[in-house]
Formats: structure tokens, C-alpha cells, sequence
């Protein structure tokens, strides 16, 4: 779920930066998803899906960055809350397996 020659380039091989990026990632990921209230207006929506894409995209969990780079998109005429629920179930399933790949790779020593 990691791309991990993204993220080693990111902190240039630095295994301990990797690591403390990965533990921040792991602390703040579940508070966006959280965010994401499918009944939320459309500004608060849009930002908690734009927080959780960047943030994602920056570790290299592409799958969940172009899931909430979707979700972004779900405003305005587009802002159908049962397809926001879809979307947050499928984000939950997603994230459940990156911070296990999370973990997974802040135990590996290398």
C-alpha cells in the first residue's frame, strides 16, 4: 500500500525521517478520515478529503490518495450522501491496510 522507493526518496534514505513521517502519518490519518462525514457541507468535506489525499500521496499510499482525490470531487450537485458513505467505507478499508503496512515497515530493520 506503500510505495516505498517514493517515500525513500522523499527523505533521501533516511530511515529514521521515513519512520517519524510514517508515525505522524499513522497519528493524524484516522482524525481526516474521521472528518469525513458524509453529511458534512461541502467546504469541511472537501478539506478533509484534500488534507487525507496530500498526506497520503506524500507516503506514497497512492490507492487512498486517488480515493480522496475522488472524494473531493463530491461536492456541490455531487454531494450524494449515500455515495459519500460508499466512499468512506471504501477509504476505512484502504486505510486499514496501509497502517498495517505502515507499522510493517517501521519494524523492519534494514
Amino acid at each position: 500500500m506503500i510505495d516505498v522507493k517514493h517515500l525513500d526518496r522523499y527523505v533521501a534514505g533516511d530511515r529514521a525521517l521515513r519512520d517519524e513521517i510514517l508515525a505522524i502519518y499513522e497519528e493524524q490519518v484516522e482524525t481526516w478520515v474521521s472528518m469525513l462525514d458524509p453529511t458534512a457541507g461541502d467546504d469541511a468535506w472537501r478539506d478533509a478529503a484534500h488534507a487525507l489525499k496530500g498526506a497520503s500521496r506524500g507516503v506514497g499510499a497512492w490507492e487512498l490518495g486517488d480515493l480522496c482525490a475522488s472524494a473531493e470531487e463530491m461536492i456541490g450537485g455531487a454531494a450524494d450522501v449515500t455515495k459519500r458513505t460508499e466512499v468512506v467505507t471504501r477509504l476505512r478499508e484502504i486505510l486499514t491496510a496501509t497502517i498495517d503496512d505502515v507499522r510493517r515497515l517501521r519494524t523492519v530493520q534494514v
